[in-house]
């Protein structure tokens, strides 16, 4: 992938000289002396973190932001983006890692209140299915009774589509809003012959065979579906630039190190979010959920947001404007900067 390289190539040619990164057998180090600001004058860093299987556990395993000087309080949010929501909007935390169609509904309902500044994952949703159920296909989930059908949420945007294009429509299916660890038990039982769902959820049913997959969101979608990324409130991001940027270079450590270092990665994972190793290798192995370039990419994520406002999912009036006031990757792109000096 030309991003990785270039990444690959500054790391390798100027970085270890710049920011004292030293590569270890397993993996990457680094220095808090080679850092030019002071702890003293680094803001407290409070992240917004739940059981997503992508770039913010790895830097929390690796203590990459710690090792630069900074304070980090990490806040874990296990019911995902509501919560993180509205801590964000009681200024109680300054970063949040969520899905993306969770970061645009909660920015589409109140404007300014999420920058979208990183990529985090790839994919990250798949319809899954009983392996009994007769289904081998998008089509054959007429007259199945499908769990994980949710209002407002990524997942329901992917299998509204993946319906579209097997000519089916949410009637022609029964649709239960059965979610998370709720989906293997309800399969178990043949209440729900499929699911549409995500990691790690959707591993833990393939990897113990209990499941079978139907298609991946970038399947569905023909292209890398964003399954992820990371946000900051805008205030915080206006008045500490350079934290942003800092944060910004741990995202792209984080994603070189599952790049290079892949089992440490799925180690340093399993540990921060109490999933097992097996669970976390088995989906980034098979693509359930993987790596993507860090940089935002306004077009894709418009494409993105396309999709979500058309199964409403999210409502703005206009989507080329709402990208442009959510999509901010000129920190991330700061970051490569510096990094490239």
């Amino acid at each position: 992938m030309p991003w990785i390289s270039r990444v690959h190539h500054r790391f390798m040619s100027t970085v270890v000289l710049a920011l004292g990164l030293v590569a270890a057998a397993a993996g990457l180090a680094v220095s808090p002396s080679a850092w030019a600001a002071s702890a003293a004058a680094k803001p407290v860093l409070r992240m917004g973190i739940f059981p997503a299987l992508r770039p913010l556990e790895i830097i929390r395993a690796e203590g990459y932001l710690e090792k630069m000087g900074y304070k980090v309080e990490w806040i874990n949010f296990p019911k995902y983006a509501p919560a993180e929501a509205a801590a964000a909007a009681a200024g109680a935390i300054d970063f949040a890692e969520a899905d993306t169609s969770g970061l645009m509904q909660m920015d589409a309902r109140s404007p300014g209140l999420y920058w979208y500044i990183a990529n985090g994952s790839s994919n990250y949703v798949a319809i899954v299915a009983r392996k009994d159920s007769g289904i081998n296909s998008l089509k054959d989930l007429k007259g199945k009774n499908v769990g994980g059908v949710i209002l407002n949420s990524a997942p329901y945007a992917v299998l509204r589509l993946g319906l579209a294009k097997a000519g089916l429509t949410l009637k022609d299916l029964h649709a239960f809003n059965i979610v998370g660890p709720s989906q293997a038990p309800a399969m178990q039982r043949n209440a729900i012959q499929a699911a549409v769902s995500w990691v790690p959820y959707d591993s833990q049913m393939l990897a113990t065979g209990e499941a079978k997959l139907v298609a991946t969101a970038s399947q569905i979608y023909g292209e890398t579906w964003p399954g992820g990324g990371i946000a900051v409130r805008p205030e915080f991001a206006k008045e500490h630039r350079q934290a942003v940027v800092d944060v910004m270079k741990a995202v792209i450590m984080a994603e070189k190190l599952l790049h290079d270092h892949p089992q440490r990665a799925y180690k340093d994972i399993a540990r921060v979010t109490g999933t097992s190793l097996a669970n976390v290798t088995y989906s980034y192995e098979h693509g359930l959920v993987g790596p993507i370039d860090p940089v935002p990419n306004k077009k894709q994520l418009e494409n993105q947001i396309g999709i979500l406002k058309k199964y409403h999912v999210i409502h703005v009036a206009s989507v080329s404007g709402f990208t442009d006031q959510l999509i901010h990757p000129e920190f991330i792109e700061k970051a490569e900067s510096q990094l490239g000096k």
